[in-house]
Protein backbone atom coordinates (compact mmCIF):
# COMPACT_ATOMS: atom_id res chain seq x y z
CA UNK A 1 0.00 0.00 0.00
CA UNK A 2 1.49 3.78 -1.09
CA UNK A 3 0.06 6.85 -0.39
CA UNK A 4 1.86 9.98 -2.12
CA UNK A 5 1.00 13.34 -0.88
CA UNK A 6 2.96 16.08 -3.44
CA UNK A 7 2.09 19.92 -2.86
CA UNK A 8 3.39 23.17 -3.97
CA UNK A 9 4.17 26.26 -1.50
CA UNK A 10 6.61 29.25 -1.49
CA UNK A 11 10.35 28.61 -0.56
CA UNK A 12 10.40 29.44 3.39
CA UNK A 13 7.46 26.97 3.97
CA UNK A 14 9.03 23.79 2.08
CA UNK A 15 11.17 21.97 5.13
CA UNK A 16 8.24 21.93 7.45
CA UNK A 17 5.45 21.61 5.07
CA UNK A 18 7.53 18.52 4.12
CA UNK A 19 7.91 17.02 7.94
CA UNK A 20 4.40 18.05 8.32
CA UNK A 21 3.75 15.35 5.13
CA UNK A 22 5.71 12.72 6.47
CA UNK A 23 4.58 12.78 10.11
CA UNK A 24 0.80 12.46 8.74
CA UNK A 25 1.96 9.60 6.50
CA UNK A 26 3.29 8.16 9.69
CA UNK A 27 0.28 8.91 11.92
CA UNK A 28 -1.70 7.45 9.44
CA UNK A 29 0.46 4.21 8.89
CA UNK A 30 0.23 3.18 12.53
CA UNK A 31 -3.79 3.39 12.00
CA UNK A 32 -3.16 1.34 9.12
CA UNK A 33 -0.37 -1.32 10.72
CA UNK A 34 -3.13 -1.78 14.04
CA UNK A 35 -5.89 -2.55 11.32
CA UNK A 36 -4.16 -4.85 9.87
CA UNK A 37 -3.27 -6.43 13.03
CA UNK A 38 -6.93 -7.07 13.94
CA UNK A 39 -7.93 -8.42 10.03
CA UNK A 40 -4.72 -10.65 10.19
CA UNK A 41 -5.35 -12.18 13.45
CA UNK A 42 -8.64 -13.36 12.58
CA UNK A 43 -7.49 -14.33 9.38
CA UNK A 44 -4.55 -16.43 10.82
CA UNK A 45 -7.01 -18.53 13.59
CA UNK A 46 -9.63 -19.19 10.66
CA UNK A 47 -6.70 -20.21 8.65
CA UNK A 48 -4.72 -22.91 11.24
CA UNK A 49 -8.84 -23.44 12.12
CA UNK A 50 -9.88 -25.25 8.37
CA UNK A 51 -6.51 -26.62 8.21
CA UNK A 52 -7.10 -29.13 10.73
CA UNK A 53 -10.88 -29.64 10.38
CA UNK A 54 -10.13 -30.09 6.79
CA UNK A 55 -6.63 -32.46 7.81
CA UNK A 56 -8.66 -34.61 10.28
CA UNK A 57 -12.04 -35.27 7.27
CA UNK A 58 -8.85 -36.05 5.00
CA UNK A 59 -7.48 -38.37 7.21
CA UNK A 60 -10.62 -39.97 7.52
CA UNK A 61 -11.55 -40.56 4.02
CA UNK A 62 -7.60 -42.16 3.51
CA UNK A 63 -8.22 -44.49 6.98
CA UNK A 64 -11.97 -45.56 5.21
CA UNK A 65 -9.83 -46.36 2.03
CA UNK A 66 -7.02 -48.50 3.96
CA UNK A 67 -4.44 -45.52 3.11
CA UNK A 68 -1.89 -44.88 5.64
CA UNK A 69 -3.02 -41.16 7.31
CA UNK A 70 -0.57 -38.33 7.75
CA UNK A 71 -0.97 -35.29 10.25
CA UNK A 72 1.11 -32.03 9.56
CA UNK A 73 1.64 -30.10 12.76
CA UNK A 74 1.66 -26.18 12.69
CA UNK A 75 4.90 -25.52 14.10
CA UNK A 76 5.53 -21.58 13.81
CA UNK A 77 2.77 -18.96 12.58
CA UNK A 78 5.22 -15.82 11.69
CA UNK A 79 3.54 -12.22 10.65
CA UNK A 80 5.95 -9.87 9.29
CA UNK A 81 4.83 -5.94 9.27
CA UNK A 82 7.10 -3.90 7.35
CA UNK A 83 6.47 0.17 6.67
CA UNK A 84 8.07 3.51 5.36
CA UNK A 85 7.91 6.81 5.27
CA UNK A 86 10.16 9.10 3.07
CA UNK A 87 9.52 12.52 2.37
CA UNK A 88 11.23 14.75 -0.83
CA UNK A 89 11.14 18.32 -2.46
CA UNK A 90 11.92 20.24 -5.40
CA UNK A 91 12.00 23.53 -6.95
CA UNK A 92 13.04 25.83 -9.47
CA UNK A 93 13.68 29.11 -9.72
CA UNK A 94 12.62 31.78 -12.35
CA UNK A 95 14.31 35.48 -12.60
CA UNK A 96 11.42 37.99 -11.74
CA UNK A 97 8.65 35.35 -10.87
CA UNK A 98 8.08 34.17 -7.03
CA UNK A 99 10.32 30.74 -6.35
CA UNK A 100 7.99 27.31 -5.50
CA UNK A 101 9.38 24.37 -4.63
CA UNK A 102 7.28 20.85 -4.40
CA UNK A 103 6.95 18.61 -1.21
CA UNK A 104 6.02 15.39 -1.31
CA UNK A 105 5.78 12.43 1.48
CA UNK A 106 5.24 8.67 0.96
CA UNK A 107 4.02 5.77 3.06
CA UNK A 108 4.29 1.82 2.52
CA UNK A 109 3.02 -0.62 3.96
CA UNK A 110 3.00 -4.39 3.81
CA UNK A 111 2.26 -7.89 5.31
CA UNK A 112 4.36 -10.51 4.90
CA UNK A 113 2.93 -13.90 7.05
CA UNK A 114 4.57 -17.33 6.82
CA UNK A 115 2.97 -20.46 8.30
CA UNK A 116 5.76 -23.64 8.89
CA UNK A 117 3.85 -27.20 9.57
CA UNK A 118 6.33 -30.15 10.56
CA UNK A 119 5.16 -34.01 9.80
CA UNK A 120 3.95 -35.44 13.20
CA UNK A 121 6.00 -38.80 13.72
CA UNK A 122 8.29 -41.08 15.85
CA UNK A 123 7.25 -40.43 19.61
CA UNK A 124 5.29 -37.75 18.89
CA UNK A 125 3.28 -40.21 16.62
CA UNK A 126 3.18 -43.32 19.16
CA UNK A 127 1.78 -40.84 21.96
CA UNK A 128 -0.74 -38.87 19.99
CA UNK A 129 -2.40 -41.50 17.76
CA UNK A 130 -1.07 -45.06 18.96
CA UNK A 131 -1.59 -44.48 22.73
CA UNK A 132 -4.45 -45.60 24.38
CA UNK A 133 -6.72 -42.72 25.68
CA UNK A 134 -6.17 -42.64 29.43
CA UNK A 135 -8.92 -42.96 32.22
CA UNK A 136 -8.47 -39.18 33.50
CA UNK A 137 -8.86 -37.83 29.41
CA UNK A 138 -12.62 -39.44 29.54
CA UNK A 139 -13.25 -38.40 33.56
CA UNK A 140 -11.83 -34.58 31.78
CA UNK A 141 -14.29 -35.02 28.33
CA UNK A 142 -17.14 -35.95 30.18
CA UNK A 143 -16.74 -32.95 32.99
CA UNK A 144 -16.23 -30.53 29.92
CA UNK A 145 -19.91 -31.76 28.78
CA UNK A 146 -19.29 -34.31 26.07
CA UNK A 147 -22.33 -37.14 26.47
CA UNK A 148 -21.58 -40.44 27.79
CA UNK A 149 -22.99 -41.83 25.20
CA UNK A 150 -20.85 -40.10 22.07
CA UNK A 151 -17.94 -40.57 24.43
CA UNK A 152 -18.52 -44.51 25.25
CA UNK A 153 -19.09 -45.17 21.09
CA UNK A 154 -16.20 -43.59 20.17
CA UNK A 155 -13.74 -44.31 22.70
CA UNK A 156 -14.33 -47.19 25.15
CA UNK A 157 -13.57 -50.66 23.65
CA UNK A 158 -14.45 -53.03 26.23
CA UNK A 159 -16.25 -52.55 29.89
CA UNK A 160 -15.72 -55.41 32.39
CA UNK A 161 -18.88 -55.02 34.63
CA UNK A 162 -18.69 -55.98 38.24
CA UNK A 163 -20.22 -59.27 37.43
CA UNK A 164 -17.28 -60.07 35.27
CA UNK A 165 -19.41 -59.79 31.93
CA UNK A 166 -17.31 -58.15 29.04
CA UNK A 167 -19.02 -56.15 26.92
CA UNK A 168 -17.43 -55.91 23.83
CA UNK A 169 -18.04 -52.00 21.89
CA UNK A 170 -17.89 -53.99 18.53
CA UNK A 171 -20.69 -54.29 16.21
CA UNK A 172 -20.11 -57.37 15.45
CA UNK A 173 -19.39 -58.94 18.52
CA UNK A 174 -21.63 -61.20 20.72
CA UNK A 175 -22.19 -58.76 23.81
CA UNK A 176 -22.52 -55.69 21.57
CA UNK A 177 -26.34 -55.42 22.27
CA UNK A 178 -25.06 -55.46 26.08
CA UNK A 179 -22.90 -52.84 25.52
CA UNK A 180 -25.16 -50.25 23.76
CA UNK A 181 -27.60 -51.21 26.47
CA UNK A 182 -25.01 -50.37 29.29
CA UNK A 183 -24.26 -47.16 27.51
CA UNK A 184 -27.93 -46.20 27.43
CA UNK A 185 -28.03 -46.95 31.01
CA UNK A 186 -25.51 -44.13 31.39
CA UNK A 187 -27.25 -41.81 29.43
CA UNK A 188 -30.29 -42.18 30.74
CA UNK A 189 -28.30 -41.59 34.38
CA UNK A 190 -26.56 -38.73 32.90
CA UNK A 191 -29.86 -36.84 31.69
CA UNK A 192 -31.32 -37.08 35.43
CA UNK A 193 -28.04 -35.44 36.84
CA UNK A 194 -27.30 -38.74 38.81
CA UNK A 195 -24.09 -39.85 36.79
CA UNK A 196 -21.01 -39.41 39.03
CA UNK A 197 -17.65 -39.80 38.86
CA UNK A 198 -16.44 -40.51 41.97
CA UNK A 199 -12.57 -40.43 42.87
CA UNK A 200 -11.90 -43.22 45.23
CA UNK A 201 -9.28 -43.51 48.18
CA UNK A 202 -6.65 -45.42 45.99
CA UNK A 203 -6.93 -42.93 43.60
CA UNK A 204 -9.28 -44.43 41.22
CA UNK A 205 -12.01 -43.19 39.65
CA UNK A 206 -15.85 -45.23 39.76
CA UNK A 207 -18.51 -44.58 37.60
CA UNK A 208 -21.85 -44.32 39.33
CA UNK A 209 -25.19 -44.22 39.25
CA UNK A 210 -28.29 -45.08 41.46
CA UNK A 211 -28.14 -48.21 40.37
CA UNK A 212 -24.51 -49.36 38.96
CA UNK A 213 -20.62 -48.64 40.17
CA UNK A 214 -18.06 -49.61 38.03
CA UNK A 215 -14.54 -48.41 38.39
CA UNK A 216 -13.28 -46.78 35.20
CA UNK A 217 -10.17 -48.64 35.05
CA UNK A 218 -12.39 -51.57 34.10
CA UNK A 219 -13.31 -49.34 30.60
CA UNK A 220 -10.64 -50.46 27.85
CA UNK A 221 -10.09 -47.45 25.91
CA UNK A 222 -9.31 -47.57 22.26
CA UNK A 223 -6.25 -45.40 20.63
CA UNK A 224 -7.33 -42.27 18.60
CA UNK A 225 -6.22 -43.91 15.38
CA UNK A 226 -8.59 -46.71 16.51
CA UNK A 227 -11.30 -44.03 17.07
CA UNK A 228 -10.80 -43.00 14.12
CA UNK A 229 -11.20 -46.20 12.53
CA UNK A 230 -14.11 -46.44 13.94
CA UNK A 231 -15.65 -43.23 12.99
CA UNK A 232 -14.03 -43.89 8.97
CA UNK A 233 -17.00 -46.85 8.80
CA UNK A 234 -19.69 -44.46 8.08
CA UNK A 235 -18.33 -42.96 4.85
CA UNK A 236 -20.38 -43.20 1.41
CA UNK A 237 -18.01 -44.94 -1.03
CA UNK A 238 -18.83 -44.20 -4.69
CA UNK A 239 -19.91 -47.47 -6.73
CA UNK A 240 -16.73 -46.92 -8.98
CA UNK A 241 -14.74 -47.49 -5.45
CA UNK A 242 -16.33 -49.79 -3.94
CA UNK A 243 -13.17 -52.02 -4.23
CA UNK A 244 -11.01 -49.87 -2.53
CA UNK A 245 -12.10 -50.60 1.16
CA UNK A 246 -13.02 -53.54 3.13
CA UNK A 247 -17.03 -53.73 3.93
CA UNK A 248 -17.70 -53.18 7.53
CA UNK A 249 -20.52 -52.62 9.94
CA UNK A 250 -21.71 -49.02 9.67
CA UNK A 251 -21.58 -47.31 12.90
CA UNK A 252 -24.05 -43.94 12.90
CA UNK A 253 -21.43 -41.80 14.53
CA UNK A 254 -19.98 -39.69 11.74
CA UNK A 255 -21.84 -38.99 8.63
CA UNK A 256 -19.16 -38.02 5.91
CA UNK A 257 -20.89 -37.34 2.37
CA UNK A 258 -19.71 -37.40 -1.06
CA UNK A 259 -20.34 -35.79 -4.13
CA UNK A 260 -18.83 -35.48 -7.84
CA UNK A 261 -18.90 -31.75 -6.78
CA UNK A 262 -17.63 -29.39 -4.44
CA UNK A 263 -20.44 -29.67 -2.08
CA UNK A 264 -22.55 -26.17 -2.05
CA UNK A 265 -22.95 -25.80 1.94
CA UNK A 266 -20.66 -27.62 4.51
CA UNK A 267 -19.02 -26.82 7.26
CA UNK A 268 -15.69 -28.43 5.77
CA UNK A 269 -15.02 -30.77 2.59
CA UNK A 270 -11.92 -32.33 0.85
CA UNK A 271 -11.09 -33.59 -2.39
CA UNK A 272 -9.13 -37.46 -2.54
CA UNK A 273 -8.83 -39.54 -5.82
CA UNK A 274 -11.66 -36.93 -7.81
CA UNK A 275 -14.33 -37.07 -5.43
CA UNK A 276 -15.77 -34.37 -2.81
CA UNK A 277 -16.35 -35.62 0.95
CA UNK A 278 -17.79 -33.52 3.28
CA UNK A 279 -19.75 -32.88 6.27
CA UNK A 280 -23.19 -30.79 5.74
CA UNK A 281 -23.27 -27.46 8.19
CA UNK A 282 -27.00 -28.99 9.11
CA UNK A 283 -25.64 -32.13 10.12
CA UNK A 284 -24.75 -30.98 13.76
CA UNK A 285 -24.49 -34.54 15.28
CA UNK A 286 -21.68 -35.07 12.83
CA UNK A 287 -19.89 -31.65 13.09
CA UNK A 288 -19.83 -32.13 17.09
CA UNK A 289 -18.11 -35.70 16.48
CA UNK A 290 -15.36 -33.90 14.43
CA UNK A 291 -14.71 -31.53 17.27
CA UNK A 292 -14.85 -33.95 19.94
CA UNK A 293 -11.90 -36.15 17.93
CA UNK A 294 -9.89 -32.69 17.20
CA UNK A 295 -10.14 -31.99 20.64
CA UNK A 296 -8.61 -35.50 21.41
CA UNK A 297 -5.56 -34.82 19.74
CA UNK A 298 -5.11 -31.65 20.93
CA UNK A 299 -5.10 -33.20 24.55
CA UNK A 300 -3.23 -36.65 23.21
CA UNK A 301 -0.57 -34.50 21.33
CA UNK A 302 0.18 -33.40 25.19
CA UNK A 303 3.50 -30.94 25.72
CA UNK A 304 5.91 -32.13 23.46
CA UNK A 305 4.36 -30.08 20.20
CA UNK A 306 4.92 -26.52 20.63
CA UNK A 307 1.70 -24.58 20.24
CA UNK A 308 1.90 -22.07 16.66
CA UNK A 309 3.99 -19.10 17.62
CA UNK A 310 2.42 -15.62 16.45
CA UNK A 311 5.48 -13.42 16.11
CA UNK A 312 4.82 -9.16 15.33
CA UNK A 313 8.19 -7.30 15.17
CA UNK A 314 8.13 -3.71 17.15
CA UNK A 315 9.21 -1.20 15.12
Amino acid sequence: MQANAPVSCPRPFVLPLALCAAALCAFGGCHTAKDALRADFTDFNTILQTSETRQMLLNLVRLHYREPPLFMQAGSLTASYENSVSANSSGSLEQGDASFIGAGASFTFSSKPTISYTPVEGKEYVQQFMAEITPDTFALLMHAGWPVRTLGELIIAEVTLPSGERLIGQSDAASYARFVEFLGELQRAESANTLRFVKRADGGIDCETDTLKVGVEQFRFRSLFSAMFVAARNIDTPEARKGWTTPTARVKLLDIRVSEKPPVDAMVAVEHAGSWYSIANDDIASKDLIALLLQLSRIQAGPSAPAPLVTIPAR
